[in-house]
């Protein structure tokens, strides 16, 4: 019985506010279907849904964030989706809406999603890794796991350029692993 007790404690919190961003993401969306255009409304979407565990969902409408941010001319750079957290860090997920993302998809490297990893305790940010697509004439011709740092750049492998959210996650808390 106290084991039950106990998990039931350690679970509320979680199911409290997995509760409380359903209701979040059924008022922003009731409110979208008035105000299509409201860039918070779609960034708190977003965020909604990547709190339920919707993550390639919160990413997709990221996208769709995206064109309507260009659309207003709005420059944010980046969007917060959420954060995973490991036994060493917190990982907040950043969807890049900067130059290159914004840009048409022609030449170079885009960097759709980032992973900007602290330190648990007294946060210091110690990496910030990117999923990568390369484009030559308008061409994806490939993807990875990178990390750019001021002493260069480090690939971590190639990914199928249509890998989904979760398989770069896993990537990246594999590439953290080590």
């Amino acid at each position: 019985m106290k084991t039950l007790t106990l998990l039931v404690i350690l679970l509320t919190p979680a199911l409290l506010a997995a509760d409380e961003a359903l209701g979040d993401l059924e008022k922003i969306e009731a409110a979208l279907r008035s105000a299509p255009d409201d860039l918070k409304l779609h960034y708190r979407k977003c965020r909604a849904l990547f709190a339920l565990g919707k993550e390639q969902e919160a990413i997709d409408h990221a996208a769709v964030a995206l064109e309507k941010f260009k659309k207003a001319g709005n420059d944010l750079p980046w969007m917060l989706l959420g954060s995973l957290t490991t036994d060493a860090y917190r990982i907040d997920v950043h969807y890049n809406m900067g130059r290159q993302e914004r840009a048409a998809k022609k030449d170079g490297i885009v960097r759709p999603y980032s992973f900007r990893v602290w330190e648990l305790g007294e946060p210091k940010l110690v990496r910030i890794l990117d999923f990568e697509l390369a484009y030559i004439d308008g061409q994806l011709l490939s993807a990875a796991v990178g990390e750019t740092t001021r002493a260069g750049h480090a690939n971590f492998g190639i990914v199928d350029p249509k890998s989904d959210f979760a398989t770069i996650k896993k990537k990246v808390l594999t590439i953290l692993e080590r």
